[in-house]
């Protein structure tokens, strides 16, 4: 057998004589072989030189850096897209994404995409490249504020941590956020310029009005905060708030809207203008991450109407939402195609969570929701799609097990840079968890490289989803799943099931009274389901096999040691936020006031 030098060696060779075939072929003549011998073996070689160059083509079409379109939807529900439906079913004329549902069609569907059960801590897991429980479980305050702690004393991800898109900047790529944050905003450097953005346009917290821009639970001395911020080749460092896209003050969901922008419309016409102005030969990396669905369940009336004949007010507002969004995700896509980049981009979509039950969401056949550890709160509709996606890919599903945090690395392998954080490291900063999918994506028969997922919690579950301790609160270990609640008692949030056509009058509309079922430290009392075989986790084995529960408990036990639990504030940090916002927040536009990041 050759080693690998001689082999190389051959290949040089190879090289070397198809492309002087003319020489090679005086050659031969001169050692005697007639004109037939001749024309044979250069027929052979190039065939051979036919196939080499195949293969280079290839080689360097791996090598190639796509474009990079990551669509993180908010709060979307498992079964509130149309090409899940189809695969469990249950199709439904209400439901309508025809864009989402072909770029599925044409790239590969991802069934077991896992995030955080909650908005901030998959945001976070994302930029950073690890699971919430080394780098942030809770939907912390933004005013949160630890002074003892300079690195994790704070909401989002903590100092020192190296964001995607920094790792992106060193593969040459250009980067531009475009949406919602919620990863921090208390200092410059957790702003999107702060991790590695060389331009945003976002709001900082969990939600704001769409309309108005007024953050959902923060203000200043009585006055609403607005929360929209910029940052662009203008500005200064890290960006100033965006006033001049400021809606008029009469600009209200219930208002006449005359010369009113919906949010989603400023954000969708932002990453078109990132796609229309990009002329450089270097690939972008666009981060559009839209706050539909999240509350307040508000639209543009004009989609509103085509939902009509939907009686129940949540499920109509809800599914207009998904619809408009849609129909804007495939305005971009035309634009990519227009201006001949979709054949070299790479399309990611996910959302960041389950759909909350209680809004217009279903995550049917999956139980529970948003804030909850069962898969209806945790499993997310995801794919891969664009013109970079191998043709033998298209059209496909892939069911290993995969994380959101594993786009860190993933993204980073290809960009051909290294994904490991050494700024971290040398911080005393756990390190990423991140796996390269793409080979498992790209190529048939390859299985995800990730074995096991580590589901995280705060101390008191939803109840103490803003404070509480760093805790393990499950691990998937195919096909198993190991359930830990952690609110009192060993109860698990939001244990019930959505029909197919839920919400509806029968249903529930506030999640605070739902069943919360124990699931407890002993096989008596624990959960353990087959999630790939009983993937409405109806039928709980932990009694049944009482082994299993306890070598995956051991797991959990021993995943625990490792968790990054900083005190990021406390409760009367708003009070001390009030005590000096006015020199975190910007007047502008008649007494209105922008957030901004309010700590060096």
């Amino acid at each position: 057998m050759r080693n690998p030098s001689q082999i190389h060696l051959v290949h040089a060779l190879l090289v070397f004589v198809c492309h002087n075939l003319g020489s090679f072929a005086q050659t031969l003549r001169s050692a005697g072989l007639n004109d037939a011998l001749v024309g044979e073996g250069l027929q052979l070689l190039q065939i051979d030189a036919s196939k080499l160059k195949v293969a280079e083509n290839e080689k360097a079409a791996a090598k190639k850096k796509p474009h990079v379109l990551f669509i993180l939807a908010d709060d979307l529900g498992f079964a509130n897209v149309g090409y899940v439906r189809e695969e469990y079913g249950v199709p439904s004329e209400e439901v309508q994404t025809p864009v989402i549902d072909g770029l599925a069609q044409v790239g590969v569907k991802l069934s077991r995409m896992y995030a955080h059960h909650m908005c901030s801590p998959t945001r976070v897991a994302i930029q950073s490249g690890r699971a919430p429980i080394h780098a942030n479980v809770a939907n912390a305050p933004l005013y949160s504020h630890n002074p003892e702690d300079p690195l994790g004393g704070f909401a989002g991800m903590p100092r020192n941590m190296t964001g995607i898109a920094e790792v992106l900047q060193r593969g040459g790529y250009r980067t531009h956020y475009v949406g919602k944050w919620d990863a921090g905003a208390a200092t410059p450097e957790h702003t999107p310029a702060g991790r590695g953005y060389e331009t945003s346009l976002n709001f900082f917290g969990h939600t704001n009005n769409p309309w108005t821009f007024e953050n959902d639970g923060m203000s200043c001395s009585s006055k609403p905060l607005l929360d929209l911020f910029e940052m662009n080749d203008t500005t200064p460092f890290p960006g100033q708030p965006a006033s001049r896209l400021q809606n008029p003050s009469s600009c209200r969901h219930a208002g006449k809207r005359v010369g009113c922008v919906y949010e989603d419309e400023i954000f969708a016409d932002r990453v078109q203008e990132i796609i229309r102005q990009h002329t450089s030969a270097e690939p972008f990396f666009i981060f559009w991450a839209p706050r539909i669905a999240h509350g307040p369940l508000e639209v543009p009336d004009e989609e509103l109407v085509e939902f009509s004949f939907i009686d129940y007010p949540k499920r109509q507002k809800y599914t207009a939402m998904v619809s408009w969004l849609d129909k804007r995700i495939g305005s971009v896509v035309d634009l990519l195609k227009k201006r001949t980049m979709y054949e070299d981009t790479l399309i990611i979509f996910s959302s960041d969570n389950g759909g909350p039950l209680g809004s217009g969401a279903n995550n049917y056949p999956l139980r529970g929701g948003k804030h909850s550890n069962f898969d209806g709160g945790v499993r997310v509709p995801a794919f891969v799609s664009g013109g970079f996606v191998p043709e033998n890919r298209r059209g496909s599903w892939h069911s290993g097990l995969m994380a959101a945090w594993d786009w860190y690395a993933t993204l980073a392998g290809l960009a051909q840079v290294d994904h490991r954080d050494h700024r971290a490291f040398k911080s005393g900063l756990p390190l990423t968890d991140s796996f390269d999918l793409w080979p498992a994506l790209s190529t048939w028969g390859t299985d995800s490289p990730r074995a096991t997922l580590v589901l995280g919690n705060t101390k008191g579950g939803y109840h103490g989803r803003h404070y509480g301790d760093t805790v393990v609160g499950g691990i998937i270990f195919p096909p198993y799943k190991l359930l830990l609640g952690v609110s009192a008692g060993y109860r698990e949030h939001l244990g019930v099931w959505s029909s197919p056509n839920a919400p509806n009058s029968s249903s529930f509309d506030s999640i605070n009274s739902l069943e919360e079922p124990v699931c407890g430290r002993s096989p008596e009392n624990g959960c353990l389901f087959n999630v790939w075989g009983d993937e409405g986790e109806h039928h709980n084995l932990a009694k049944s096999n009482p082994e299993l529960f306890l070598k995956l408990l051991a797991m959990a036990n021993e995943e625990q040691k490792t968790v990054y639990s900083p005190k990021r504030g406390q409760e009367g940090d708003d009070e001390r936020f009030q005590a000096s916002c006015s020199t975190g927040s910007t007047e502008v536009l008649q007494g209105n006031l922008f957030m901004r990041p309010w700590l060096a």
